[in-house]
């Protein structure tokens, strides 16, 4: 990439080149002794007769990677309740519904900053593609483990990118973050697999399977 002087030169470049793309993700790993069979093994642990009707924590599961200025902690939290479905004219041989809907909640943060501050700053313009190429990377690993699962369905991922200090109390998708964010959501959002649509929030991106309509809601193909 060319030696870019502002962010609008930065995102405009990054638009133009289709953002994101062929930029080699940091090498990330699990940390800490929660993973995902760990939150399988608690919905199995689940009452079948319990409708429990209000989305329910688990524990958080956390990665680690490290770039040339910081090292980085990505948190994911997860949530779930009984899925209630009713279906009047069932097909035969019909997929059997799944048990659970779950939703994840996607945060990270730098871990002893090597750049003098302990909140990632948008100065490093080139690294910043790395870095979120490495948290996308990250997201997609997590929901192809949950699609095996065939009993527990991810509905939504949520995503709320931190402020810059000039941007605080904007709208999320006009932040300098947000923008960048958004970008990388609508090109890179097809490695999901099925169907998704991302709605803007005013303070976060939600990813929801499906498509949706309405005019925060944007289908990502």
């Amino acid at each position: 990439m060319k030696n870019l002087k502002t962010f609008e030169d930065f995102l405009n470049e990054a638009v133009l080149n289709e953002i994101g793309e062929g930029v080699k993700p940091f090498r990330w790993k699990r940390i800490g002794q929660v993973k995902l069979e760990n939150w399988m093994d608690t919905l199995t642990q689940v009452d079948k007769a319990d409708m429990i009707p209000n989305w329910t924590d688990l524990p958080q599961i956390k990665y680690s990677f490290s770039s040339d200025k910081a090292e980085y902690i990505v948190t994911v939290g997860g949530g779930w309740k009984r899925h209630v479905g009713i279906s009047f004219n069932p097909k035969p041989n019909a997929p059997k519904k799944q048990d659970f809907d779950l939703v994840i909640l996607i945060a990270f943060d730098t871990n002893n900053s090597k750049i003098g501050t302990d909140k990632e700053a948008l100065t490093n313009f080139g690294e910043q593609f790395a870095v979120i190429s490495t948290i996308t990377d990250i997201i997609v690993s997590v929901v192809k483990e949950l699609e095996e699962w065939e009993w527990v369905k991810l509905q939504e991922i949520q995503l709320a990118p931190k402020y810059e200090d000039e941007d605080t109390g904007k709208p999320i998708a006009q932040s300098k973050r947000g923008r960048l964010y958004l970008e990388y959501i609508k090109k890179q959002g097809r490695r999901l697999p099925g169907v998704w649509s991302v709605e803007i929030d005013n303070d976060r991106f939600t990813i929801l399977r499906g498509t949706w309509a309405g005019s925060s809601f944007i289908k990502l193909t």
